[in-house]
């Protein structure tokens, strides 16, 4: 719903800017899982490197039971390094022989692979030591070349080792906050050069809508105008004159209507042609335009025929109004500026009655009072 509300010019925004934030939304998470899984894999590496390095040097010790060399590599590897937070040799039945730091966090069951447990704070590895080599990524790697079947032997004892995750959080969190930075750029950047597009987009897109909403209105002006005279169609006088009666009706106004026609039009048609016939209808269409108020909708009903609708008006107003609209005809200058050119009107006059609360009892009275003038000579006004 928010964005229906947007307007065209809000979504030709969105349209620009999503697509652009979307994607660097999805470059900056598959990114950092990346790095998070590289990170994670580094450091595990490291602590296996750091546990090899450890069972190398006690293999010799353990076998030939010195404490002493133990504690020396124990204590010495775990001081080289800050992030090592302890170190310990057992024998290969679990115990602890020798330790140095922190008390451990995790102990781990004897095993003849490597074990790794992964803590919030700290990772715990453990390794087994074996009187040949220390194994390394599998057990295989140091027994299967020219050893035929041989198995290799069993572990002499096992080093384990607690490493820190301080450095490797501190060094996630600072890729977190470097990649929302560039984020933040690449969202700010293409807000800017979407902010770029919409400037030079959108002075031509209100361009276009305002050409098609003033072809749009041009079109319903059209539809609701006679070509020919300009005056209201048939259908607007029809739809505005439905509007004046349901009001006349609710609010108790008075409300008349006139019709008129010109006299004897087909004798101007066949005697002088058409295109003058369509001059005289101008010529009326423009006298009546000018002999009614504001409030009056003045339309072409059909052919020769005109009306006037007057709201608020009783039928004595109209029937007065309809004679000067007749004055004027017959005052004006004629259409071709001949004497002998000039032509007259009829009109019949009705008003709305309550009792009988429709238009088209209001059109039929006054049509035939304008029948009747036709009928009586012509060039009058009758009431219906």
């Amino acid at each position: 719903m928010m964005i229906l509300r947007l307007g065209i010019r809000g979504r030709l925004m969105l349209s620009a800017v999503l697509p652009a934030v979307s994607m660097v939304l999805i470059l900056a998470a598959a990114f950092l899982n990346h790095f998070d899984e590289s990170m994670e894999r580094s450091f595990e590496e490291r602590s296996l490197a750091i546990a090899r390095q450890i069972g190398a040097a006690s293999e010799y010790a353990l076998f030939s039971g010195s404490i002493e060399s133990l504690h020396r590599v124990a204590e010495g590897t775990r001081q080289a390094d800050p992030a090592i937070m302890a170190v310990s040799v057992l024998d290969r039945h679990g115990r602890t022989i020798v330790h140095s730091g922190v008390a451990p966090r995790r102990a781990l069951p004897p095993s003849d692979s490597v074990q790794i447990h992964k803590g919030e704070e700290a990772m715990t590895l453990q390794m087994p030591i074996v009187k040949a080599a220390l194994l390394l990524k599998d057990e295989r790697d140091v027994w299967h070349a020219g050893r035929g079947d041989l198995r290799p032997p069993a572990a002499s004892g096992h080093v384990r080792v607690e490493i820190s995750r301080a450095e490797l959080s501190t060094r996630k969190r600072e890729m977190i906050q470097v990649t929302l930075a560039i984020m933040l750029g690449g969202m700010l950047l293409t807000g800017w050069l979407a902010l770029r597009m919409a400037g030079k987009v959108l002075p031509s897109l209100d361009k276009t809508q305002r050409e098609l909403r003033r072809q749009k209105e041009y079109a319903e002006l059209l539809a609701r105008t006679d070509a020919l005279t300009g005056l209201a169609n048939r259908r607007a006088f029809d739809e505005a004159a439905e509007q004046e009666v349901q009001r006349a009706l609710r609010y108790n106004t008075p409300l008349a209507l006139v019709l008129a026609d010109i006299d004897r039009f087909k004798g101007i048609n066949d005697r002088h042609g058409h295109d003058v016939g369509d001059r005289f209808l101008q010529h009326f269409a423009q006298i009546l335009s000018h002999s009614v108020r504001t409030i009056d909708l003045v339309g072409r009903w059909g052919g020769e025929e005109f009306a006037v609708l007057m709201p608020g008006t009783d039928l004595e107003e109209a029937a007065r109004a309809a004679e000067r609209m007749r004055q004027a005809v017959r005052l004006a200058e004629p259409p071709l500026g001949e004497p002998d050119c000039g032509y007259t009107v009829s009109f019949g006059v009705a008003a709305f009655r309550t009792e009988t609360p429709t238009m088209a009892s209001l059109l039929g009275r006054a049509d035939a009072a304008l029948y009747r003038a036709k009928a009586d000579g012509r060039d009058r006004v009758e009431r219906g």
